[in-house]
């Protein structure tokens, strides 16, 4: 007898402005509060629609009571972008049913601080939706969670080659020991001195290449990377990114820069995956 197979599917095509979601020519383009349904330059979540796709996959969580009841739909939630890329004024604009109506709104809530929308070379309020879609279908075994990968604090660093498979993971520590569970991106750092990201996607997300190009080790704490493609409009193609690195491990760094036309530094943690030798060939 087949079980049934709960998954969180997140479309986020559907993650639009609220006036492209609507009859353009039944809806102004700013409210009497003076946010904006659309403006010359649309709010952008910090590192594009691939870094939205990976948080939202981080952060979102399928209530256990609604999966047990197989209550699945769309909850769309409705905020706004202030100017300072804050979000505020959060609410269900359509809901399916409370628990999963609470976590679509504890995931929005607990997002980064977005670039805000520009209109006249001003930053201004827009009103945004976003679509998260929680899925029930057929399959022969329940998923299963994710697996953790634990290592003690401290261990000696032996190996601080850059060069290598790294994949993307969140991190926390628990009692003195790392807790890591691994995200679908990987970053290519070659041998010749290319580096490409990846996101791998899953059986409802293809794959994609979200940036590529060169990179060079500075020092023993930073390199820097040329982008020459990029899918991602917070970094253009044809600039430079100097990124610092900490080695916590062997095996396991945390990446840290800023975020082009931001102040605050945005941390990454990556794992090395062990495989042999890469090396890229530029187009």
């Amino acid at each position: 007898m087949k079980t049934k197979l709960f998954c969180l599917i997140l479309i986020l095509c559907g993650c639009l402005p609220v006036s492209a979601q609507q009859h353009r020519r039944s809806m102004p383009k700013i409210d009497k509060n003076g946010v904006y349904f659309v403006a010359e330059k649309m709010p952008e979540f910090p590192g594009g629609q691939d870094a939205l796709m990976k948080y939202l996959s981080m952060n979102v969580r399928y209530p256990a009571e609604a999966q047990k009841n197989e209550i699945g739909g769309r909850v769309i939630v409705q905020f706004i972008v202030m100017e300072d890329g804050s979000i505020t004024q959060e609410k269900v604009v359509r809901g399916v049913e409370e628990s999963l109506d609470t976590e679509a709104l504890r995931v929005v809530r607990q997002m980064p601080k977005w670039s805000p929308g520009m209109e006249k070379g001003e930053p201004v309020k827009v009103r945004y939706n976003i679509p998260i879609f929680f899925r029930i279908t057929e399959g022969s075994t329940a998923p299963k969670p994710k697996p953790e990968l634990v290592f003690p604090v401290g261990q000696e660093v032996k190996n601080t080659t850059l060069e290598g498979v790294w994949q993307s993971c969140s991190l926390k520590m628990v009692d003195d020991k790392y807790h890591v569970r691994l995200e679908p991106v990987l970053k290519i750092l070659s041998s010749d001195g290319i580096f490409m990201n990846v996101f791998t996607g899953d059986n409802k997300v293809g794959a994609m290449i979200s940036a590529q190009g060169t990179y060079n080790k500075e020092s023993d704490d930073t390199y820097v990377e040329s982008l020459e493609k990029s899918a991602i409009n917070l970094f253009k193609e044809g600039s430079k990114n100097a990124i610092t690195f900490n080695f916590l491990n062997d095996n396991l760094v945390k990446f840290t820069f800023v975020i082009p036309g931001r102040d605050a530094l945005w941390e990454e943690y990556w794992f090395r995956v062990p495989l042999p030798e890469i090396k890229l060939m530029a187009e």
